[in-house]
């Protein structure tokens, strides 16, 4: 075997290497927005999602182009505020939770903890 089959045959193995990045980007606060900046501000909200199940990739398809416009505009030089919410008080997880015989309050409460994981898990711009 060659020096360059060996270098190909090496395969990139992302969860070697993502959780270190995220504690490592939660240890620095870096989506953090600070209360009192000289920067200018900017304000970022996306469409909340609703608890109604976890996220799909249509939610991250939807989330991506304001996420990376956050990103931008923090790489320009402005305080950027990127919150997160949920439409918790629609028919959808209402529903959703009838449909599965658990609680509303249970079920919405437990998808949200989901979501914020599977957002941490993407690496997303959300100032919790």
């Amino acid at each position: 075997m060659t020096a360059e089959t060996t270098r190909l045959t090496k395969r990139f193995n992302p969860s070697d290497h993502e959780p270190r990045w995220r504690d490592r980007w939660e240890a620095d606060d870096l989506y953090r927005t600070p209360d009192d900046s000289d920067l200018p501000p900017w304000f970022s909200l996306t469409m909340y999602p609703y608890p109604s199940g976890v996220l799909h990739v249509g939610h991250w398809y939807a989330f991506a182009i304001p996420d990376t416009f956050a990103r931008y505009k923090r790489r320009t030089g402005h305080n950027v505020m990127f919150p997160m919410g949920y439409d918790a008080f629609g028919l959808p997880a209402e529903n959703a939770a009838i449909k599965n015989n658990i609680h509303p309050a249970t079920w919405t409460v437990d998808n949200i903890a989901q979501m914020r994981e599977q957002f941490r898990q993407m690496g997303a711009m959300i100032d919790w």
